[in-house]
């Protein structure tokens, strides 16, 4: 008998159905922003670019890691470093459908380089101080109450003219507007990997299916060192873990008191709270 993963997975022998589910179904935005967190710059135009890897029933195994320290005290005392791993012994774990895809983007910078620095009295900032604790008063008006008084502490301030020796300074960063989004500028134009780990489930069997997505998304994180900042931004996540339910599993009251719309809604929140993209397929 033919299953549900079974036929998923004939489907996504297809580019085009491939292409189609993650740009028009599930929006490649979408799957961008479950790894990459970005700072410095923004996404302006994402497209799919190509399909770089794509394998079926991926195994993932546990490395079992022993770490620690050891001693002998006698006849001599000694102490040593244990670290011990042992590939493919752990747990393992199954991915239906692993992708790797390349998204070609623009991008516009948010850097704005500096166009003047200007130096003057901390105290002529505030507008002037007669006594310590005006000082105090307008400082903490300013910064938190806990970085002003470790300042006071570590500095040892009892005076005005002790905090005018310390930390009389006032920076002030003056910075030119970020360089206007130009589309045809190669500068603007970059690649990003996106890691899609798939998992099939014809039954509704949530609280299962998130383990067994959790389970092999820690495993592959622990196993597999990665670069966890890029040009712009952060990684949170090496991996974008998307499950896809059979349809057909959702009907109303299939949740009691929810129409299928409901309860599919319900469950992509729960996921997405774990941040993790649920579909639903026929």
């Amino acid at each position: 008998m033919v299953t549900f993963t079974d036929r998923m997975s004939l489907r996504f022998l297809q580019d085009t159905f491939i292409e189609d589910l993650l740009t028009n179904q599930l929006g490649l935005a979408t799957l961008f922003s479950l790894i990459y967190q970005t700072e410095d710059i923004e996404i302006r135009e994402t497209t799919f670019a190509s399909l770089q890897r794509r394998e079926f029933q991926m195994p993932v195994f546990e490395t079992i890691r022993r770490t620690g320290t050891e001693e002998r005290i006698i006849p001599s005392p000694e102490r040593w470093q244990l670290n011990y791993a042992q590939s493919r012994l752990g747990r393992l774990a199954w991915i239906d459908v692993f992708l790797e895809v390349l998204l070609a983007t623009k991008v516009q910078t948010k850097r704005a380089p500096i166009e003047r620095i200007s130096t003057k009295s901390l105290i002529s900032e505030l507008g002037g101080v007669a006594s310590l604790a005006e000082l105090r008063t307008k400082l903490q008006s300013r910064y938190p109450v806990s970085i002003v008084d470790a300042f006071f502490q570590q500095f040892s301030i009892t005076s005005i003219e002790d905090f005018k020796q310390r930390g009389d300074l006032y920076l002030e960063f003056f910075y030119k507007e970020p360089p206007p989004f130009d589309p045809n500028d190669p500068k603007n134009a970059r690649t990003f990997s996106l890691n899609v780990c798939i998992k099939f489930t014809a039954e509704l069997k949530i609280a299962e299916i998130l383990q067994d997505v959790k389970l092999c998304r820690s495993i592959l994180e622990n196993e597999k060192n990665f670069v966890e900042v890029f040009d712009g931004g952060e990684i949170k996540t090496p991996y974008a873990f998307l499950v896809i339910f059979a349809d057909s599993a959702i009907a109303d009251n299939t949740l009691p008191g929810m129409t299928a719309s409901q309860a599919k809604t319900s469950i992509k929140d729960l996921f997405a709270a774990e941040n993790m993209l649920v579909h639903f397929l026929a």
